[in-house]
């Protein structure tokens, strides 16, 4: 048996021994297993239904983490800086750092960087050759490599307890970051390295991916580059932005791709989604100069200069170093390890990170009820926001940014506004009574959409009730701004009712919430409701049931589609009849400048709809140098690209170093939804092509395959030209293939040396094979339509310095195991096949 067999099936035997222990069901248990229990079972018709103490609680903030040292990197290479509790000095964890760290590549020759044997050489050249970023003051420009003195800091990965549902008598056993579910808040800059060592105590294998970072190899969460039980990993996050060649053929940082909103999960092989859905998330937030510039000028919200502001940060060059003292100062004595909030970096109470989950809940035991044995799609009916079930928030009467992370592991939301007496109606009666006086003497007709069999569990019904309420929504549903989509921000703020948000997708909003809540008064207070109007019953994706069990495929693309009258036909999303609610907002009067923490000047933000932000390069076709394409589809019960199942040892792409190509991202068939994410950089979008005929054809036995969806039997219109065109124009991480949709995207492939992933981010669609390998190679004249033999091994990208025994540190396990072991079998343990008396 295999390792990953073995541990998949003690986890599994765990999970299930477990549960049938908490719930003291019969020695035998029930005939369908402990997932059959009604208590245990997506609840796929009773969705929209609240508890009666949904919106009590208030919303958890994550606290940001604290650097355990900050300092040049003398300071910091081969010393002890992850606190007194840890001896180990940095680089010196059993997986080591990567070799980036102190070392440079061959190939960073073409930035003119020059190689030495001296790690500190290293350092100081790569500050000098990797070019620098305007400042948003005005002051001296940033290096783009360590323009600031890097940040050491320390996350252990463990178990912890928190009650999931507000009617579960016990908490949940959870896996986290530093004891938190979400884990604690990363706060970074453009231009500051930082090494975050990740420390596993739990009894599985964990891999931590900076989700939207520009980061090596060996720190980038490749599936098998483990945090192995009981070991450690020191993560490299360089924060640089990636180089081009400007027009006089210097290379220079393109600044179009400074980040934003990033997150950190797990991502080690075939246990992503069970250990994400036990907690292992969180956010990690990067500051760029363009974003500190729209913070410091008050058009994004916040106390401006004040909120550009990190205690703990320095320039590289400055005389002053950060004290362990000073350190000391910053924390949060309730929180050891933490910044206080009044002094973390950038402070800002008016930018908040959410993170929205849905899970099953077993309200006996309190414990998340995960099936291991499926494979389409975990979804659940208990909704939280940063691991809150149903929270509520105050806030003020001014604007708010909010960073939502869609960090469920298979659901798609379509996110709204409402007031809370509007959500209440339309939860209770649907969308159509929104409005309406309904009394016992005016009872909604059958042309209201207003269901009569709410009490059903059935699927068929109540929630399933779903079908095209675009125009009763946007009637009832508020405007808010949309500033960003994944770790980017746009290049203009562009004013939404709606927000189709898609696995690991991000959407970057501000609501102004003076202007909803219509000229709060002192003392008054108004209520609104963050709500899912998406309807979504398994793993396949969104999609409305019908009478007949409907067409899968009736949803074509994670945006509302106007139709040209032509080849493109008007196909808007189907939403709920009844809307979910995710979380309250509670408006209090307290304008800008009255509350006792506001700084002497305070005022709102600026940002309107049209307000430019981050500009970015578009890519155009000169610059394209190799086509790919990639089918994504379902196959001997698992998934596959190009009818391949995932496979860790090889390249199944092998870009060059500073190239550009463009992918062809082609959806089977069958009705599914893969959300793709592609590792190491952005992407742009060309066009989305869409083939309506496949949506005609209604065979649930025999859904359209690639031959259908390939070209039916005229071309595929691209319908980009529906969507908003910041958006199509903006910068991606992760690209939504809707049923029988083509995406056509460019990609630039900078800076490091692989491997890396790209995969469907419905985690259980992942786990079970829907990812593949792409090899960046150095070579200028290497041919991008040969693969390696194999890709790069984990050791070959881990720093060993000139220690005299070599892979001293292990970046990855080894490939194959000799099938005797190295050791005598005396020492082997007790559980050996005795061996055979000679005499007998």
């Amino acid at each position: 048996m295999k390792r990953r067999d073995l541990l998949k099936g003690v986890i599994a035997s765990t999970a299930a021994a477990g549960l049938a222990s908490a719930q003291e069901i019969e020695l035998n248990g029930p005939v369908g297993g402990p997932f059959s229990l009604p208590t245990t079972t997506f609840q796929k018709g009773q969705q929209h239904h609240l508890p009666a103490k949904a919106f009590t609680e208030p919303l958890q903030i994550p606290p940001v983490a604290l650097p355990t040292r900050v300092g040049r990197f003398e300071d910091l290479h081969g010393k002890p800086v992850f606190g007194n509790q840890d001896p180990l000095p940095l680089g010196d964890s059993f997986h080591g750092i990567a070799k980036e760290w102190a070392e440079t590549p061959m190939h960073w020759q073409a930035y003119g960087c020059v190689r030495s044997t001296d790690p500190m050489a290293n350092w100081q050249d790569k500050r000098e050759h990797f070019g620098k970023i305007e400042h948003y003051l005005g002051e001296p420009p940033v290096e783009n490599w360590s323009g600031f003195k890097p940040k050491c800091y320390k996350i252990p990965i463990v178990e912890t307890y928190a009650k999931l549902h507000p009617d579960a008598e016990h908490p949940a056993r959870l896996y986290s970051y530093a004891g938190m579910v979400p884990g604690p808040t990363i706060k970074m800059r453009l231009g500051e390295p930082v090494v975050v060592r990740f420390e596993n105590h739990l009894e599985a294998e964990t891999s931590v991916h900076l989700h939207g970072g520009h980061s090596p190899s060996h720190s980038d969460g490749f599936p098998v580059f483990y945090v192995l039980q009981g070991k450690s990993r020191d993560y490299f996050y360089p924060n640089i932005l990636p180089l081009f060649q400007d027009a006089d053929g210097e290379y220079v940082p393109d600044v179009g791709e400074s980040q934003s909103t990033m997150w950190y999960h797990d991502h080690a092989m075939d246990a992503t989604a069970y250990n994400v859905s036990k907690g292992l998330a969180g956010f990690a937030l990067c500051y760029s100069e363009p974003e500190l510039k729209l913070i410091h000028d008050r058009v994004l919200p916040g106390y401006g200069p004040h909120s550009c502001i990190d205690p703990s940060g320095m320039r590289y060059t400055a005389s002053e170093d950060v004290s362990e003292s000073d350190l000391t100062a910053l924390e949060d004595p309730e929180k050891p390890g933490f910044y206080h909030p009044s002094k973390e970096p950038y402070r800002n109470p008016f930018d908040i990170p959410l993170v929205l989950q849905d899970k099953v809940i077993d309200q006996r035991t309190g414990q998340i009820a995960y099936d291991l044995t499926s494979h389409d799609g975990y979804l659940g009916d208990t909704f939280l926001v940063n691991g809150v079930a149903w929270p509520k928030l105050k806030v003020r009467n001014r604007k708010y940014r909010f960073r939502i992370l869609d960090g469920s592991n298979a659901r798609v939301f379509r996110l709204r506004l409402m007031t809370a007496d509007d959500f209440e109606q339309a939860n209770k009666n649907g969308i159509g009574a929104v409005g309406r006086n309904l009394t016992n003497d005016a009872q909604p007709t059958a042309n209201d959409s207003v269901p009569t069999d709410a009490g059903s569990d059935d699927a068929g019904s109540d929630d399933a009730d779903s079908g095209d309420f675009g125009i009763d929504y946007d009637r009832c549903s508020l405007p808010y701004l949309r500033i960003g989509k994944d770790s980017w921000l746009w290049s203009k703020a562009v004013q939404k009712k709606s927000i189709v948000l898609a696995m690991a997708n991000r959407a970057d909003i501000v609501i102004d919430f003076d202007a909803i809540a219509g000229g709060l008064q002192p003392g008054e207070s108004k209520e609104f409701i963050l709500v899912n109007t998406m309807p979504q019953f398994d793993g396949r994706g969104p999609k409305p049931k019908l009478e007949d069990g409907g067409d899968p495929r009736v949803l074509p693309v994670p945006f509302d589609v106007q139709g040209d009258g032509q080849q493109i036909p008007k196909t808007p999303l189907v939403e709920l009849n009844r809307p979910i609610g995710l979380m309250k907002f509670v408006v209090c009067h307290a304008p800008p400048g009255t509350a006792p923490d506001d700084p002497a000047g305070d005022c709102d933000a600026s940002i309107e709809h049209g307000t430019p932000l981050v500009q970015h390069r578009e890519i155009p076709d000169s610059e394209v140098s190799a086509v790919r394409e990639f089918i994504f589809e379902r196959g001997k019960g698992a998934w596959k690209i190009n009818g391949r199942f995932y496979d860790p040892f090889i390249a199944n792409a092998s870009p060059r170093i500073d190239s550009t190509e463009e992918w062809i991202l082609r959806n089977g068939g069958g009705g599914w939804w893969h959300p793709i994410h592609i590792h190491l950089e952005s992407h742009q979008l060309i066009s989305y092509e869409k083939d309506f005929e496949a949506d005609e054809v209604v065979d649930r036995a025999d859904p359209p395959g690639p031959n259908l969806v390939l070209g039916g039997t005229g071309e595929i219109p691209d319908i980009i030209g529906q969507m908003d065109p910041v958006e199509a124009h903006g910068l991606h991480d992760t690209q939504v293939l809707g049923p029988n949709t083509v995406a056509r995207i460019r990609i630039r492939t900078r800076t490091w040396n692989g491997p890396f992933v790209f995969h469907c981010h419905n985690l259980e669609h992942e786990d079970m094979r829907m990812m593949f390998n792409f090899e960046t190679v150095a070579a200028p004249d290497h041919d991008p339509n040969i693969a390696p033999d194999a890709r790069t091994h984990g050791n070959d990208l881990t720093f060993q310095g000139s220690r005299e025994q070599q892979h001293q540190y292990v970046g990855e396990l080894e490939w194959e195991y000799s099938p005797i072991p190295k050791t005598p079998v005396e020492d082997a343990g007790q559980d050996q096949i005795p061996p055979r008396d000679p005499t007998e």
